[in-house]
């Protein structure tokens, strides 16, 4: 237990609601992943947005068309994937008349600057639970304006089938085919809203999903932010090795012992010398798949680095968007406890099979450490 929160699960329900009920200052990082604006249904039941909390919502529903590419079928983790296989699929909106909630799927928002409150609304109550020492780290992606193309997945040209190119709904003001610029527009805000952004981190991907289009180039990034709730914050220094020439301020030359993989292990009396240095902001990490997961998962390797920064010994990782628990996973690799929030229960039973080898090895390594300790 932390301060009255239970740790190492996972709680069912909207992340908001969720949040509200932690107390104040009992997570030491915040790390997650949160859906991308007008790019895929999770086929969850919608939330209320806004509004006034003590009103008697009258809502009045309409629909609209969002534009999507096809994944195909076999790509498909969980069957309530509406946007899968189907192009121009519809999103209902509903529109309180008495105070103007909305409701409806987080990332589904008719604006996209009613998509980024909402998320901020979110890190207000992240914000709130950090301890003063405490981070948050955000993977966000950008989305196109509607093309306006029009088809089903049978009149696509045969060389895209199968791969994704999401269009987001056209905002006004905002032509078609242009970058609507989210994570621009969420780290904006997000600094008016009182956070400190450390860094904007790219991840970039060697091998990305191929893309149809010829107009323009293949996207082969996206951003992660690193925001600090105050001005001084618990951050481990992370280094990296470099074959840079020049010495810079702080670089340290280590010298590092040699052993001999023919001879399993076997010390050689050379030594090798590497120069290290601070860690840079662009991260070559290829995307990783997992094959009960959904398919917003991002590697593990792109957040070990920031949890071991970001998170103390002994510390508590959130994950208030925890799909199939990679952050639990890489936390626990870590000896680190954490808290996730899942809205869809099928995606709770995905990560208690996937994280359940790691919680019996963690159980383990505990009930040794307290052996000895009696001892």
């Amino acid at each position: 237990m932390s301060d009255g929160l239970e740790l190492n699960k996972v709680y069912i329900g909207s992340c908001l609601d969720i949040l509200k009920t932690f107390p104040d200052e009992s997570i030491d990082m915040c790390i997650t992943s949160p859906p991308y604006w007008g790019l895929r249904d999770y086929g969850t039941e919608g939330q209320i947005w806004g509004g006034d909390d003590e009103c008697e919502h009258d809502f009045t529903s309409s629909t609209r068309k969002l534009h999507s590419g096809s994944w195909g079928e076999k790509d498909n983790a969980l069957s309530h994937h509406k946007n899968a296989t189907i192009l121009n699929w519809e999103v209902e909106d509903k529109i309180c008349k008495k105070c103007g909630a909305w409701k409806g799927e987080l990332g589904l928002e008719p604006t996209p600057e009613m998509f980024i409150n909402n998320l901020c609304d979110i890190f207000d109550e992240v914000k709130r639970v950090l301890r003063p020492h405490g981070s948050c780290w955000v993977n966000l992606g950008d989305s196109y304006a509607n093309s306006g193309k029009k088809g089903s997945v049978e009149e696509q040209p045969k060389s895209t089938k199968g791969l994704s190119y999401g269009r987001a709904p056209t905002p006004e003001g905002i032509k078609t085919k242009s970058l609507v610029m989210i994570p621009s527009r969420f780290a904006i805000e997000m600094i008016d809203r009182g956070w400190i952004l450390r860094n904007e981190i790219i991840w970039h991907k060697p091998t990305c999903m191929p893309s149809p289009v010829t107009d323009r180039y293949t996207v082969d990034f996206e951003k992660m932010f690193f925001f600090t709730k105050k001005s001084k914050y618990y951050f481990k220094q992370q280094i990296e090795d470099t074959k840079a020439k020049t010495v810079e301020p702080r670089m340290i030359e280590e010298k590092r012992d040699v052993y001999s993989a023919k001879h399993k292990g076997t010390h050689l009396a050379s030594s090798s010398r590497t120069m290290t240095r601070n860690k840079r902001t662009v991260w070559s990490i290829n995307p990783a798949s997992f094959k009960d997961a959904h398919f917003a998962t991002y590697p593990p390797k792109l957040i070990e680095s920031p949890i071991d920064a970001g998170c103390p010994v002994d510390g508590v990782v959130l994950d208030p968007f925890f799909g199939s628990g990679t952050t639990a996973e890489v936390a626990m690799g870590q000896d680190k406890d954490w808290v996730g929030i899942e809205l869809n229960p099928e995606y709770e039973k995905i990560s208690q099979k996937r994280l359940k080898p790691t919680i019996v090895k963690k159980k383990t390594r505990e009930k040794a450490s307290q052996f000895w300790d009696v001892r």
